[in-house]
């Protein structure tokens, strides 16, 4: 439990610092972040204690991207008994970014019970109840915000974003569209609308309505443009293909060739077609960005589909030294160590000690397994009530669950968090404990991170993929139509080892594992999957959920 903390008003300071701090926010105002961090710095040396100053430095590094930095600074102004609200939503702020969300979302309850008449304290605690899959009582406190007087269209986004996981989906869209009607540039709201009428309706031309508005009023402001194209190429890529989503990505980038995130969404859209010059984009950006970890990943799997696993593996090497905990460069590491014929990629991808599939147990109150899974199938046929795919996540044909399943109130899906415990046991002592990159977390307590249902119809499937905010992923399968019990060509079969990314030469799945009504299969989440396509004319329904270690769980309060 994390004690309770008092309000304190910021302290007073000196007339010289408080015009300094002024002056500050006017730099950075006008986009003049390094004088303007030089000040704050100024004005903390001379007064250590000034609460303002660690504050506003705090929110500027988090903005800068450097987060870790901000929560190192304003720490020890929000450990004492009694704490200014603004101290703790800065290191919220910092927290969030960092993903330790839960951490995060403590400190924003803090401040806004230390600050109840705060409609920006109200907003923050909806954001990370939002982000926490906590969606009713997100919409509850975006209300309690709207009602002390905030109309931002950042609160219409959250607000709406719950309501989508609650169901609402008028309400939602109703919700999305009042967000994009106070900011007409805002991307995210832009996307979210337009993933949910695509969602709702499967019809491109609708879906993309909002973002040809938004283009089309932002004509002669260079910087929205790019912004807002970025997002259309994206919708695009999932809803109406690669090609597609190319053409117009290729039409963006002549009218902004500078841009990087048009440069690199246009590089990844150019693998296939074009990996030299994809590989060329990505070395523009790169040189301006050098540490740009996105853009050093993509330059990665160009030096793959160019077949120079050589230069693929000593890119995801310095990532991962970095960061042990990037699943994107582990994965394209395997797949750059494969290609070289470097028997090394089997530490990473050790199909028979790493993959293991096993049925879930029979949670209390159900006489035994098949009853169980009766049930839950009619539990998760109330939750698909959308035609079609999100985007940016790997499902084909069929729909994803918008509600986090870790947030159910139904008692036969809160049963399925039961019945997982004791494969995900037995799964963590086989694989056991080690020094390489996955074993070397498998200590400790787990949480599951995020759950969700997939339901792919005839000829879905999903793209192969990683999942890279996990350590441990999983399908569970409850609905297993006829088709896939065909042994002859996999169809409907979980794989691994195909990636996604083109490679000389090209890569297929080495491993694959037949689906059976409530066999749980867990992997590393580094390791490439994807499924089969099936045919028929019944459903393929599953749950899939992701899992950290204790020492990546956040302290609760």
């Amino acid at each position: 439990m994390r004690p309770e903390k008092q309000l304190d008003a910021a302290p007073k300071i000196s007339a010289a610092a408080a015009q300094d701090l002024d002056r500050a926010r006017g730099l950075a105002r006008i986009g003049r972040s390094a004088a303007a961090e030089e000040l704050y710095r100024d004005v903390l040396s001379r007064e250590p204690g000034c609460v303002q100053a660690a504050a506003a430095l705090a929110r500027l590094l988090t903005a800068s991207g450097r987060a870790a930095q901000a929560e190192a600074i304003i720490t020890p102004f929000v450990q004492a008994e009694r704490v200014w609200p603004e101290a703790l939503s800065a290191r919220a702020a910092a927290l969030k970014q960092m993903g330790r969300k839960a951490e995060s979302l403590a400190d924003y309850v803090d401040a806004a019970r230390l600050n109840p008449k705060s409609a920006v304290a109200a907003h923050n605690v909806a954001s990370g109840l939002g982000d926490a899959g906590r969606d009713r009582e997100a919409v509850a406190e975006a209300e309690r915000a709207f009602s002390l007087g905030l109309d931002a269209p950042e609160t219409w986004l959250v607000y709406g974003r719950a309501l989508q996981g609650l169901r609402r989906f008028d309400d939602a869209e109703h919700a999305f569209r009042h967000a994009v009607a106070r900011r007409a540039s805002y991307a995210d709201a832009i996307r979210d609308l337009g993933q949910l009428i695509w969602m709702r309706t499967g019809d491109v031309a609708l879906a993309v309505q909002p973002i040809d508005a938004a283009l089309s009023a932002a004509t002669g402001q260079p910087g929205v443009v790019a912004a807002l194209s970025a997002v259309k190429i994206r919708l695009l890529s999932h809803i109406a293909g690669d090609q597609t989503a190319l053409d117009f990505a290729e039409q963006a980038l002549a009218q902004a060739p500078g841009d990087p995130r048009l440069m690199l969404d246009t590089a990844q859209l150019l693998l296939s077609q074009a990996p030299e010059r994809s590989h060329a984009l990505i070395g523009q950006v790169l040189e301006r960005r050098p540490t740009d970890p996105s853009a050093r990943r993509a330059l990665s799997h160009a030096e793959l589909a160019l077949g120079h696993p050589g230069k693929g593996a000593e890119i995801a090497e310095r990532l991962l030294a970095e960061n042990p905990r990037d699943q994107e460069a582990a994965a394209a590491l395997a797949t750059a160590w494969r290609l070289a014929g470097d028997n090394r990629y089997r530490r990473l991808w050790d199909y028979q000690a790493l993959v293991r599939a096993s049925p879930i147990d029979t949670p209390r109150g159900w006489a035994n397994l098949d009853a169980y899974l009766a049930d839950l199938r009619v539990a998760l046929s109330e939750l698909h009530a959308l035609n079609a795919h999100p985007i940016e996540q790997s499902v084909r044909g069929g729909t994803q669950t918008s509600q986090n399943l870790l947030q159910s109130e139904h008692p036969v899906v809160r049963a399925f968090f039961e019945a997982v415990e004791g494969p995900i046991a037995a799964y963590r002592d086989a694989v056991g404990q080690g020094s390489d990159i996955f074993r070397a977390r498998n200590h400790g307590a787990h949480r599951v991170h995020g759950a969700w249902s997939v339901r792919l119809r005839p000829n879905g499937f999903h793209v192969d993929h990683i999942h890279p905010e996990g350590w441990i992923s999983s399908a569970c399968y409850i609905d297993v139509p006829p088709a896939v019990q065909d042994q002859g060509d996999h169809a409907g079969w979980i794989r691994f080892g195909a990636p996604p990314i083109p490679t000389r030469p090209s890569l297929s799945a080495e491993h694959f594992v037949r689906p059976e009504p409530g066999l749980l299969v867990l992997f590393p989440s580094y390791l490439w999957h994807g499924t089969v396509p099936f045919g028929g004319d019944q459903v393929r329904t599953t749950i899939a959920f992701d899992l950290v270690p204790d020492e990546d769980v956040a302290v609760s309060r």
